[in-house]
């Protein structure tokens, strides 16, 4: 049956991944026309339905979707100055299999969206390059195939089990699933299994951090270089803000086992100008709702006190003294991403089940591997969510120009795909005869 399985992604398969790869479905909040997503799902349905697959879905949500406060501020802003944005943004879910409850249902998940910019796909020495193809398309085609593999080999499966394949957007760009996979599982598209074809080095992941992203902005006057003190220098407070919560806030959050990164810092670029406006992000991924609100807390507290530290430096200096005396005129801050939920479930009949097919557990919050992805919607009662595909994210150039993966590592993955799609529908018919 291995032998066999290895054909589970073939030729056909790799035309289909390299059709799927060329459309530039860059999610829109990289910079990507958002029209694309709907035809880079066109391509999976029909390639999809080509393979036995049933359409069950494909739509796009409703606007309400967005308009929730755990929603990023991104989103919702781009919903509301485009209120047909969500209109381009389709999820596309097939079925093999007889319907069926939740307790008989197998339900695998991938996105069609990418990081920009796009890159087009091209093969040499066994080795597929380009925009998807570790990230996320490689894996979710690899996972269709085997799924289409096990029905073909075992027609039984089908008296058995439902096995949903679902593709989403809105997993990359800050989205984090909000109008894609969250949207889905309001539907009851849920399965006993929950399968998130991410890359994982080929390990179960079954923890998933999630993010905040608290921004600091100026908002003040601009001047030149001939009259430098009569603005408020936002790259002199924002580098200050950006160095003093490295400082003060980063060894404290560290110190809790979550993740602060000081990431972009804009004011402007030319020489002879003082820029009064700009911004600072930043990014905390936390493991658990404690780490977030003590987080929270620990930088709501920090920000008087880096007003007050940076005065102090500043006593007496002429050019930073309007900055000084109208800091919280100017200085604000608010979250563009806050109250997002974190999965952390286990399932030892699950586990037992994915080892056996070749994707076994590690324990990616000990070893500091866990990483965040829409899968954080996806956790329930009656459910066991994991997160696993081929390549990894660090290791195969994943949101990077060099984006690449092995074709033997996609071979693989067809291959553990269809055992377990076997052994979940075999363990499910003793189950239902038990009963």
């Amino acid at each position: 049956m291995a032998e066999r399985g290895a054909e589970a992604f073939g030729p056909g398969e790799l035309e289909w991944l390299l059709d799927l790869m060329a459309v530039p479905s860059v999610s829109p909040f990289e910079g990507g026309k958002a029209e694309r997503t709907a035809d880079a799902q066109r391509v999976f349905l029909d390639g999809a339905l080509h393979r036995g697959f049933t359409e069950v879905l494909h739509a796009a949500p409703p606007p309400a979707v967005v308009e929730r406060d755990d929603v990023p501020a991104p989103v919702r802003d781009a919903v509301s100055a485009d209120p047909g944005l969500l209109a381009t943004q389709p999820s596309a879910v097939v079925r093999m299999g007889s319907p069926a409850g939740p307790e008989r249902r197998l339900v695998v998940n991938f996105h069609v969206d990418t990081v920009g910019p796009h890159v087009d796909p091209r093969i040499a020495d066994g080795i597929l390059y380009g925009r998807g193809a570790v990230d996320d398309k490689g894996p979710g085609i690899a996972a269709a195939a085997g799924i289409a593999a096990a029905f073909a080999e075992h027609p039984g499966l089908a008296d058995s089990v439902e096995v949903l394949l679902a593709s989403v957007p809105g997993e990359e760009g800050g989205a984090m699933g909000t109008f894609g996979t969250r949207w889905l599982v309001e539907q009851g598209l849920t399965g006993r299994l929950m399968l998130f074809a991410e890359p994982t080095g080929g390990r179960v992941m079954d923890a998933c951090t999630a993010a905040m992203t608290p921004r600091i902005t100026v908002a003040g006057a601009d001047t030149t270089d001939d009259h430098p003190a009569a603005g408020h220098n936002a790259t002199v407070a924002l580098g200050f803000l950006a160095d003093f919560l490295a400082r003060r806030l980063g060894p404290g959050v560290h110190a809790l086992g979550a993740k602060l990164c000081i990431a972009g810092l804009h004011t402007g670029r030319s020489h002879n100008r003082v820029y009064g406006t700009g911004e600072l992000r930043m990014n905390i991924a936390y493991q658990n709702a404690g780490q977030a609100e003590r987080v929270e807390r620990e930088l709501t507290a920090l920000l008087p006190q880096a007003r007050e530290e940076f005065a102090a430096a500043h006593d007496g200096n002429p050019l930073t003294a309007r900055l000084v005396a109208e800091w919280d005129e100017v200085v604000r801050f608010d979250w563009l991403k806050r109250g997002l939920p974190v999965l952390d479930n286990r399932d030892p009949a699950m586990e037992g089940l994915l080892a056996a097919a070749g994707l076994p557990r590690h324990d990616a919050l000990a070893d500091g591997s866990a990483f965040t992805c829409d899968a954080i919607w996806a956790g329930g009662p009656g459910r066991y969510v994991a997160v696993c595909g081929p390549g990894g994210l660090d290791t195969h150039g994943a949101h990077t120009p060099d984006e690449f993966v092995e074709i033997d590592r996609l071979v693989r993955y067809a291959r553990q795909i269809k055992e377990l799609v076997v052994r979940f529908g075999t363990r499910t018919a003793a189950l239902e005869e038990a009963r």
